[in-house]
C-alpha cells in the first residue's frame, strides 16, 4: 500500500466514523428545529441590516483587527495516523513520509478555503471601517498566508515543547503574530509582504514535513478525531467528564482551608462548588468568558437587541451553572451520600447563587449605564 492509498483509506473511514456520529444526534426533528431558528434569527438580522452596518462602521480599527485575528488562529493539520502504525512504518518509513505530504497537502487545501471565506469577512468588516483602504487580491492573499503561517507555527511549537514552556512560547507567538499582523495590515500590505510570507509558509510546511513528529500526530489525529464527540457530551447535562490533571497539588487551597465558618449543608456545598470551580481553568474561563463577550457584544448592540441579550444571559448563565453543579454532585464521593436527590433539589439554588447574582449584578450595571448613556446621548 502507497501513501496516497492510504491516506485516501483513512480520511474514506474517519468521514464514516464522523456521519455514524452525527445520525446518532441528530435527527429530522432537531434539524427542523435547527432550520426554524436559522430563519427567525436570519429574519431578525435582515431587518436590522442598517443597524448593523452602522455598529460596524463605529467599532475601532484596532479591535476590528483583533477579532479578524482571533479568527485566523483557528486550524490544525491532521495526519492520519494511528498508534498502531509504528510497528508497520518502522519499514516502511517512505509510506510514512508519503503518507504525511498527502495530509499536509489536504489540510493546506482546506484551511486555504477557510481562510478566503475568513478573509472575504473581513474584508467586508474592514470596508464599513476604512472604505477602500485595501485591495481584496493582496488582502485575501495575506490573510490566507498568514492563517497558514499561524497554524505550522501553533504545530512546530506543540512538537518541540510541552508543558509550561508550551503555554509560554504560545503566548508569546500570539502577542507577538499580532503585533505583526497589525504592523503590515496597517503599513505594509502589498505585494512584497505576500512574497515573504510566502516564502515563511513554504519553509515551515517544508520543515514540519521532514520532522520525526510521530508521536504528536497520533495524539492530533485522535484528538481532531473525537473533537465533535466530545462537543456533543459537553452539551449534554447527563454526561459526566472529568478533568484530567497531572498536579500533585492544586494552586488554591492547598490545605483545604474552609471559605465559611457557619457548616451548614448549603455552606459546605457551596465551598466544594467554589474549589471546584477555581481549581478547574476551564470552568474559571468559561464564567469569564460568558460574562466579557456579553458586555463586549452589548455594547455595539442597538438598545432593544441589548435587553434581549440580557434576557438570554438570566437563562444561560444558570443553565450553565446548574449544568456544572450537576458535574459536581454526581462524583463517586458524593455518590455515596444517601439522600442525593436533596443535593439538587434543596440545595442547588442555593449553592449556585453565589456565582449567578454576580454574573447577572455585573451584565446588569453595564446595561444600566448603556441604557442612561444612550438617553443621555439622545437628549
Amino acid at each position: 500500500m502507497n501513501g496516497f492509498a492510504l491516506f485516501r483509506y483513512r480520511r474514506k473511514k474517519d468521514w464514516a466514523y464522523q456521519w455514524k456520529n452525527m445520525k446518532v444526534v441528530v435527527d429530522w426533528t432537531i434539524l427542523v428545529y435547527i432550520i426554524l431558528t436559522i430563519l427567525f434569527v436570519g429574519a431578525m438580522v435582515y431587518d436590522s441590516i442598517p443597524e448593523i452596518f452602522e455598529i460596524i462602521s463605529q467599532l475601532p480599527f484596532g479591535l476590528t483587527l483583533f477579532l479578524i485575528y482571533l479568527m485566523m488562529n483557528t486550524g490544525a493539520i491532521r495526519i492520519y495516523v494511528e498508534s498502531a502504525d509504528s510497528y508497520f512504518f518502522v519499514h516502511r518509513k517512505s509510506v510514512l513520509k508519503s503518507l504525511k505530504g498527502y495530509c499536509i497537502g489536504a489540510a493546506i487545501l482546506k484551511n486555504t478555503v477557510v481562510s478566503v471565506l475568513i478573509a472575504l469577512l473581513s474584508f467586508l468588516l474592514l470596508q464599513q471601517i476604512k472604505p477602500d483602504a485595501f485591495s481584496l487580491i493582496h488582502f485575501a492573499i495575506f490573510i490566507v498566508l498568514v492563517r497558514l503561517l499561524l497554524i505550522v507555527i501553533g504545530q512546530l511549537v506543540d512538537v518541540r515543547w510541552k508543558s509550561w514552556s508550551n503555554r509560554l512560547i504560545s503566548f508569546t507567538v500570539f502577542v507577538l503574530g499580532g503585533i505583526i499582523f497589525y504592523l503590515l495590515v496597517d503599513y505594509m500590505l502589498g505585494f512584497y509582504t505576500n512574497v515573504g510570507i510566502l516564502l515563511l509558509v513554504v519553509a515551515t510546511y517544508f520543515l514540519y514535513w521532514k520532522m520525526d513528529s510521530f508521536d504528536f500526530d497520533v495524539m492530533e489525529s485522535e484528538k481532531i478525531k473525537q473533537k465533535y464527540v466530545g462537543v456533543m457530551f459537553s452539551m449534554s447535562e447527563y454526561v459526566y467528564i472529568p478533568k484530567v490533571s497531572k498536579r500533585n497539588k492544586p494552586f488554591l487551597f492547598r490545605k483545604s482551608q474552609r471559605i465559611f465558618e457557619d457548616r451548614r449543608p448549603e455552606n459546605a456545598l457551596a465551598e466544594l462548588f467554589f474549589k471546584y470551580l477555581l481549581r478547574n481553568l476551564r470552568h474559571v474561563s468559561s464564567y469569564l468568558k460568558l460574562i466579557g463577550i456579553t458586555i463586549a457584544v452589548m455594547t455595539y448592540m442597538p438598545l432593544w437587541m441589548k435587553y434581549g441579550l440580557f434576557v438570554a444571559f438570566f437563562f444561560f448563565i444558570k443553565e450553565w451553572l446548574n449544568i456544572l453543579y450537576d458535574e459536581l454532585t454526581t462524583h463517586p464521593f458524593l455518590g455515596l451520600y444517601k439522600g442525593k436527590e436533596i443535593l439538587k433539589e434543596h440545595y442547588q439554588d442555593a449553592v449556585t447563587r453565589w456565582l449567578y447574582y454576580p454574573a447577572l449584578g455585573l451584565v446588569g450595571f453595564v446595561l444600566l449605564m448603556n441604557t442612561l448613556f444612550h438617553f443621555l446621548w439622545k437628549g
